[in-house]
């Protein structure tokens, strides 16, 4: 059943297709020069096999000061309901290394320290001023260990935690509930029709938390209640927070997330070709509120 889940290719931006997934977004401003693609292919490659991952999906690219980071997630199969988004980042070298979420302790403690500062593009900056030297102690007394340190690299998991919780846009009925109980991809998926145009018809890809999609989930006959597994962008707060269009040159249908500026999703009705990414500075928009 493992297997299911690779033939969710167009679940997002697998790295194999990084190129025609990444015309399909060029209406968004977003753009990887080809040194960036063939680099991204590579070190994704190495990551999927040392990681043994089924699937390996770029997720975007988020803006630093003075670099920027390339992150991706893998994933892989076997996993009861939900398959866990594995994240790694990477910078100008392309050798990804694991994301790991920050605690909730930690995830507080991220704001109070950064507000909404921008990330500056080097993991290792420390986001705490260091205390006072404290005398040293007795070398046979053990050191009680603190709070960990922070860095810049707990900010961005954080950030790309909360952007994809927020995003990670596909349509209705791409992905099902197997019999083993585990959300793959659905083969009998062949686009939207019609409702392509419609806010309804996408749900995110991810562990849903409405009360609505946990209970189609926790059904007996929760296979028949595929579609209604997953939450969907209808219910996303502020409404509004979407903007979704027909490209006129093509075949595609766009939908921008306004809450998080940089992050496009596309869909070709009638195919099974979908996928999401996001560019910027990790920076949501907290007046939109206001505006809409």
């Amino acid at each position: 059943h493992s297997g299911d889940l690779v033939s969710a290719g167009r679940a997002a931006m697998e790295f194999t297709d990084l190129e025609p997934n990444l015309q399909s977004v060029a209406s968004g401003g977003y753009v990887l020069n080809c040194q960036e693609i063939s680099a991204l292919k590579a070190g994704l490659a190495l990551m999927k096999s040392q990681e043994q991952f089924q699937q390996v999906c770029f997720w975007g690219k988020v803006f630093g000061v003075t670099a920027d980071y390339y992150v991706a997630y893998g994933l892989k199969g076997g996993d009861f309901e939900f398959p866990t988004k594995h994240f790694f980042f990477a910078g100008k070298d392309f050798q990804f290394s694991a994301l790991t979420a920050p605690t909730p302790e930690e995830a507080v403690r991220l704001v109070e320290l950064c507000g909404e500062k921008p990330l500056t593009g080097v993991a290792s900056t420390a986001l705490e001023v260091a205390t006072e030297e404290e005398p040293a102690d007795p070398p046979d007394e053990p050191v009680p260990e603190g709070p960990k340190k922070l860095t810049e690299v707990d900010r961005l998991a954080q950030l790309v935690l909360e952007i994809d919780f927020d995003t990670s846009c596909v349509p209705r009925g791409a992905f099902c509930l197997d019999a083993d109980h585990a959300i793959v991809a659905s083969k009998d998926f062949k686009g939207l029709g019609s409702d392509a145009l419609a806010l309804t018809s996408y749900v995110h890809f991810r562990a849903p938390v409405s009360i609505a999609a946990l209970r189609s989930l926790a059904r007996k006959d929760a296979q028949v209640h595929g579609p209604h597994i997953l939450d969907g962008l209808d219910s996303d707060q502020p409404k509004g927070c979407w903007a979704l269009r027909k490209d006129p040159t093509a075949s595609l249908v766009t939908l921008r997330s306004l809450s998080w500026p940089g992050y496009i999703a596309f869909h070709a009705p009638e195919t099974n070709k979908f996928g999401g990414i996001y560019f910027g500075y990790a920076q949501k928009d907290l007046s939109l509120p206001f505006v809409l």
